[in-house]
């Protein structure tokens, strides 16, 4: 199972299979960025499909991350590339 809601309250997302269908949007307000997760039958990686309406209810999607500024997205984009170079060894997670 993709999208996990471990005995201690804390959820755990396990991507590489394509099980999880990761949305991106915009909140009702138009003000804050919204990025979904929902667990899917397997496609392949990256595989697109658009959403067909406008809006959708976040109830139906067990994760979702908001942000109120590109501030905040741009940090998340940087620790993502950051352990992509951990992932390849262009980083040494254990050094200084």
């Amino acid at each position: 199972m993709a999208i996990i809601k471990n005995d201690d309250g804390t959820m755990t997302i396990e991507f590489g299979t394509g099980d999880i269908k990761i949305g991106s949007g915009m909140m009702g307000d138009e003000e804050r960025g919204l990025v979904t997760f929902i667990k899917q039958e397997p496609k392949p990686i990256g595989y697109f499909e658009k959403q067909v309406e406008k809006q959708v209810d976040l109830a139906d999607y067990p994760v979702h991350l908001v942000f109120k500024n590109t501030d905040s997205l741009n940090v998340l984009i940087e620790r993502l590339e950051q352990t992509r170079k951990y992932m390849t060894g262009e980083l040494n997670v254990w050094k200084d």
